[in-house]
């Protein structure tokens, strides 16, 4: 009878066993799906596509790093599906579990951390500056710029201006008494009576024209005064235009954002870091569309990630736009994944065991050049 009892024991253990087995099974399964769900942007050189050509990048070789991990933990195929999406849906479809991950060159930050998860880090950067060529050093063109300029124009034109009034007055009273310098007809006279007005305001005084007349003198005294306060004034206003526009046309770092117009993307790290600075800018949806505006001349300056801008300028003309050695607000690339995936160890396992490959440090090379701020 107790062997019975035992035996009975033994078979309802085995059926319970036999029960709860798939359960364990499915439970112990990070993808019971098979299916790799992953949200993406463009965002060359992390995620890029040509229609109808497949996604390829940086971050969609990782993507790949992945699915081959969870394939080896399941011991089953896995099947990647790639959607693309915009940022905000990006992290919208991860917060909501509609998605496994996001990936493209998604930054770590304190308000993206509060709605979705990060992997471990896997590029490290910052933000850069992609100029116009009106915004480089001064050369020759932007000196003539600045001489060309309408400030300085109107300052020149008002001083030939006063000149030319001068002569004319001092041609007017010398023109009968002092014939052998003003005389001469017309033109001739008041071309001497312009000579007179450049040497006697610039203080040279050569001596070769004198006004001999009563009125002519007092016209010739009150130049030579009015000439000290012409000429500093002058002076003044000259050097104050040529500054002010080499001050306006040059950015050397993100000082200097404050006081030229700035162009950022919509939605993105680089956004937040000007507003938090309170410097004033404009966005667009992408970053080609930013760029575009900057090639135009319809602002001075982009603000957005370094190594993206880097990639988007050096496909482009080098000699319309270029990106600043300056990286600032540095941050980290990581997958976004929803809060306590069950896929996140492994995700963070691919990516350690990736990154740390000699093919990782060759991809970069291609791709960015040289791999900078990469840890």
């Amino acid at each position: 009878m107790h062997r019975l009892r035992n035996y009975r024991t033994e078979l309802r253990a085995l059926a319970l066993l036999l029960a709860i087995g798939p359960a364990v099974a499915v439970a112990d399964d990070p993808l019971p799906t098979g299916v790799l769900r992953v949200a993406t942007k463009q965002a060359p050189p992390f995620a890029m596509r040509e229609p109808p050509g497949p996604w390829r990048g940086i971050s969609i070789d990782l993507v790949e790093a992945v699915r081959k991990e969870l394939e080896t933990v399941r011991d089953e195929p896995v099947t990647l599906d790639l959607q693309a999406m915009t940022l905000e849906e990006m992290l919208a479809a991860v917060e909501a579990g509609e998605v496994d991950l996001a990936a493209a060159a998604l930054t770590v930050s304190f308000e993206r951390e509060q709605r979705v998860d990060f992997s471990h880090p896997y590029y490290n950067s910052g933000l850069g500056i992609a100029i116009g060529p009106s915004q480089r050093s001064p050369g020759l063109w932007s000196f003539a710029g600045s001489v060309m300029s309408p400030t300085f124009l109107k300052i020149v034109g008002g001083l030939l201006a006063t000149m030319l009034a001068t002569a004319v007055a001092v041609y007017f009273f010398e023109r009968r008494v002092n014939r052998e310098q003003f005389g001469g007809g017309v033109f001739r006279g008041v071309a001497s009576g312009l000579w007179w007005s450049a040497v006697t305001l610039t203080t040279v005084g050569y001596g070769d024209k004198v006004p001999k007349s009563t009125a002519g003198r007092m016209v010739g005294m009150m130049w030579m005064f009015s000439g000290l306060f012409i000429i500093a004034s002058f002076t003044a206003a000259v050097t104050s235009a040529l500054t002010v526009n080499q001050l306006r046309s040059r950015i050397n770092g993100p000082a200097d954002l404050s006081r030229v117009r700035v162009t950022t993307v919509e939605g993105s790290t680089s956004a937040a870091y000007l507003r938090l600075r309170r410097v004033a800018f404009r966005t667009h949806a992408e970053l080609a569309g930013a760029l575009d505006a900057l090639q135009a001349g319809r602002c001075d300056a982009v603000v957005y990630d370094a190594p993206l801008l880097r990639y988007e300028v050096h496909g482009r003309d080098a000699d319309a736009m270029s990106v600043l050695p300056t990286v600032f607000a540095r941050q980290d690339y990581a997958f976004a994944l929803p809060p306590s995936s069950p896929i996140r160890e492994t995700v963070n396992q691919a990516l350690l065991r990736a990154t740390s490959s000699g093919a990782w440090d060759e991809s970069l090379e291609e791709l960015l050049g040289d791999p900078l701020g990469t840890e």
